[in-house]
């Protein structure tokens, strides 16, 4: 089968690809940092890819609908979705689907501490890197460890960093 317009160029550009039967369906690994990768690049991505081990995403263009389209990849164990003013804690259901997660990295998102307790089916989560408040909000280290005390009770064998 013969790839056509976007599909062709997306495929080409990620991997000099020319036959769809060449097209992976599993990745060890995708990495982006300060690009323009957005959710529609991840939807030409996950449309045939399902299965990889490690995202890490560093200052893209990708908002909540993206991390709802990298909910359905299977197997992934590490996560970083670092500085992203676009993802916000709507897309908290979506990451908690990702239940193979070891390491998450949502430090400089929109998620804050408090936001994490819907986090509960990551019982594999190992190591969370969170911003524990708004930038610029000053706050005291006993309002902060008071946060910090609530999300190890939702995820209990996690380090949680701030």
């Amino acid at each position: 089968m013969k790839l056509k317009g976007a599909e062709k160029q997306f495929w080409w550009h990620f991997g000099h690809i020319t036959e769809a039967k060449n097209i992976p369906t599993e990745l060890p690994g995708f990495a982006s940092i300060d690009s323009l990768v957005d959710d529609e690049y991840l939807a030409m991505l996950f449309a045939k890819v399902s299965v990889m081990g490690s995202i890490y995403l560093k200052e893209t263009r990708i908002t909540d609908e993206g991390v709802k389209l990298i909910s359905n990849v299977r197997q992934l164990k590490d996560l970083t979705l670092m500085k992203h003013e676009n993802i916000t804690k709507a897309c908290l259901p979506y990451l908690n689907k990702l239940t193979d997660l070891e390491y998450l990295d949502i430090w400089k998102t929109k998620i804050r501490l408090e936001d994490i307790t819907v986090l509960k089916d990551l019982k594999n989560l190992k190591e969370l890197h969170i911003s524990p408040n708004d930038e610029g909000v000053e706050e005291s280290w006993d309002a902060i460890l008071e946060k910090i005390i609530k999300a190890e009770e939702t995820l209990p064998n996690c380090i949680i960093h701030t």
